[in-house]
């Protein structure tokens, strides 16, 4: 089933053809204009990877999911001479990030968002935390990224997961 928004904020530039723009572009750009502290770069990034989920058709997410990465990438500065073993981490990171949002997206009409946010939360952080593991098992990455991809990314996408929440709820009373 096709997630669709509501007729009610259909003109909003955050849903429907404006979205499917708007949103990847901000995603790929959020890395070149916060390129840190890491708390903020990622609670921008994971509320961008939910309002994606909420507003969008699941065909237009993707490419939410796959450009902060690629930002971070080009600008280079997130982890700043570390930043290189983000290639390592890549694939991980678009993973995490589908798991977010299609766990969010298949628990929202069962349970309450913020559920369903911790939840996708959970499970992206449990990801990247086991990923993290092996790659520094394997001595590819250095040990710093144990804790970034770990329990800092459960806080960001819990932080960026509510923002977009209160973003959807405002832009939906907004249109009513």
């Amino acid at each position: 089933m096709e997630n669709t928004p509501s007729r009610s904020v259909a003109f909003d530039p955050l849903t429907g053809t404006q979205g499917a723009l708007v949103l990847p572009v901000v995603a790929f750009a959020i890395p070149l204009f916060i390129s840190g502290p890491q708390w903020l770069t990622g609670t921008a990034v994971n509320c961008l990877l939910i309002l994606a989920a909420a507003l969008l058709p699941r065909r237009f997410v993707l490419p939410v999911i796959f450009l902060p990465s690629l930002g971070a990438l080009a600008h280079g500065a997130l982890f700043g001479p570390l930043t290189n073993f983000l290639l390592f981490f890549v694939p991980f990171i678009w993973m995490s990030n589908w798991l977010f949002t299609t766990s969010f997206q298949l628990l929202r009409s069962s349970v309450p968002a913020v559920i369903a946010i911790a939840a996708g939360a959970l499970i992206k952080t449990l990801f990247l935390a086991l990923s993290t593991f092996l790659l520094r098992t394997f001595d590819l990455v250095p040990e710093l990224f144990l804790t970034s991809m770990s329990l800092i990314q459960f806080f960001t996408a819990l932080a960026g997961g509510v923002l977009a929440i209160a973003i959807v709820r405002f832009l939906r009373n907004k249109h009513e």
